[in-house]
């Protein structure tokens, strides 16, 4: 009871800076296009249907359907309906997330610690930032958490009622990230790791924590795999697990490119992929890894988990925590053990994962940071600690330097998360809504990044449809980045030499309020009747 009221307070703080980042976004994430639009096919097509033609799973564009019409009831109906309940889903299940990380870090160490821990998961930028954006990271991660919790309950208890909830945690989870699997996987190891020390191996599997555990994993699991045709459609989940690449879909018509642009120099990639690095072996995985743990942790939490861990046993020795309180196993005993394990396996997959596909992104590594805070909290609560002792400082001073270091800390990271998201995004915004007022009925755009048409609401294209794109008569837009043309690529060239060959500039706009940078340039497409000539 001491707890809930500050954690309470915490809660309402996130939740103030999850409104405030709202408010002053007005575009979601790239990704987040895609999630919006298979929640726009939930209002309209069957469910199976949709979800067999989805190239995400399928939970969180399924919570945004159910959402926007709320949300439209009370903005209006449009693209900012859509945004705002995307958003809202991914900052409800942010705020949800500080409840198990409170309770798993006061399973570990006391409530004093737990406070920090939620503190902590509330400021770090970017858990707060893909809490608020039109993501499905925050779902996963809340679900990979609650699978965790409920998990070393059962372990600790050799209970079937929590492994059945730490199962259906889990499986549930999939349904938003296909990693979250790995969750209940770390805690039926877990269970045999703890109890084979006490049982032989036929009272293990006798138990029913352990089908409980596997079967409500399955049943969500498998009941996707039923309806999709398949496990995952995910990329990264398909080259780390081995399964291959899905079976090619054979058209009845082939989507091919128009005469003249079927030239083996010309590049129509998707997207750019820059000058990012490419990860090459297990070492050089493990080292991208840390460096991105240690970013999202924002290097400072990086070191006092690092220093909590190390200190582990002095700070439950300060913890002074009954030991009946944690059962026959010890103090945050099976805790430890379910962490450890999962953190251990997903690194293992993450280092599968950069080098099959050779990337790693922060975003990859949440998972690591979300189960490194409660050690994170227990190195800040310690070296505080000692910086009093050492400095001989008196009760009274001690607190009111603690204080003012906590509130700068507070207001640093508080501030941070409230700027203005992606402010460089304003010029496609700006290139939605001259669309909006400029297109006519019948006419069709191609848009490279996917903003401007999501803001005007004009029928087109993304670039992973060029081709399609390129053979519609009705083509009148083409809206695309000023850096993507800037780029010394063959994929940039080719944009450019194509725009050159058929395309005519109308109109463009600034990266943000008052810049004089260039953002986004919208061009009138002229059909030619042949692209004999074109050359990058």
């Amino acid at each position: 009871m001491a707890g809930r009221r500050p954690l309470f307070a915490i809660i309402l703080a996130a939740a103030a800076l999850h409104a405030i980042a709202i408010t002053r976004s007005t575009l979601p994430a790239q990704d987040g296009l895609k999630f919006i639009r298979v929640a726009r096919q939930f209002q309209v097509d069957a469910w199976p249907d949709v979800v067999r033609g989805a190239d995400v799973h399928p939970l969180y564009p399924a919570l945004v359907a159910a959402a926007e019409p709320i949300i439209a009831s009370c903005i209006g109906r449009g693209p900012d309906a859509w945004r705002v309940a995307a958003q809202l889903v991914a900052a409800v299940a942010s705020l949800g997330l500080l409840v198990p990380i409170y309770r798993l870090t006061r399973s570990l160490f006391d409530d004093r610690i737990a406070l920090i821990a939620a503190a902590i998961l509330a400021l770090l930028p970017v858990p707060a930032e893909v809490g608020h954006d039109t993501l499905s990271d925050s779902l996963g991660l809340l679900a990979t958490l609650t699978a965790l919790r409920f998990g070393a309950v059962a372990v600790r208890t050799n209970a079937w009622q929590p492994a059945m909830a730490a199962g259906l945690a889990g499986g549930l989870g999939y349904l938003a990230r296909p990693e979250v699997i790995l969750a209940p996987l770390a805690v039926g190891l877990a269970w045999v790791l703890l109890h084979a020390r006490v049982s032989n191996v036929r009272a293990i599997l006798a138990a029913p924590g352990l089908p409980a555990l596997a079967l409500s994993a399955m049943v969500m699991v498998g009941g996707y795999a039923l309806t999709k045709g398949q496990v995952s459609e995910k990329l990264a989940l398909r080259h780390g697990a081995a399964i291959g690449s899905q079976a090619i879909l054979h058209r009845p018509v082939p989507q091919l490119l128009p005469r003249g642009l079927e030239k083996s120099h010309l590049d129509f990639s998707p997207k750019e992929e820059g000058d990012r690095a490419t990860i090459r072996g297990p070492r050089k995985a493990l080292s991208w890894a840390f460096t991105e743990w240690s970013d999202e942790l924002c290097w400072g939490f990086a070191a006092m988990t690092l220093w909590g861990l190390a200190r582990q046993r002095f700070i439950l020795g300060l913890c002074k925590r009954d030991e009946t309180e944690a059962g026959a196993e010890g103090t945050g005993r099976a805790e430890r053990l379910v962490v450890g394990i999962f953190a251990a396996v997903f690194l293992a997959a993450l280092v599968r994962h950069a080098t099959s596909l050779g990337y790693l992104s922060g975003r990859h590594t949440l998972p690591l940071v979300l189960v490194s805070v409660p050690w994170a909290a227990a190195g800040t609560f310690v070296c505080l600690r000692g910086l009093g002792r050492v400095l001989r400082l008196s009760p009274g001073a001690a607190r009111s330097a603690c204080i003012l270091a906590v509130s700068a800390v507070v207001v640093v990271l508080a501030v941070y998360q409230v700027r203005p998201g992606h402010p460089t995004r304003r010029g496609h915004h700006a290139a939605g809504r001259w669309l909006a007022e400029h297109a006519e009925p019948g006419e069709a755009v191609l848009d490279t990044r996917g903003w401007a048409r999501f803001v005007s609401g004009v029928p087109g294209y993304d670039y992973w449809h060029v081709r399609q794109a390129l053979t519609d008569s009705h083509l009148a837009y083409v809206v695309v980045g000023v850096e993507e043309l800037a780029a010394d690529t063959s994929r940039a060239k080719t944009l450019s030499a194509l725009l050159a060959f058929a395309g005519t500039p109308l109109v463009e706009f600034p990266s943000f309020a008052g810049s004089r940078d260039v953002g986004a340039r919208i061009y009138r497409f002229h059909p030619p009747g042949s692209w004999e000539g074109l050359a990058p």
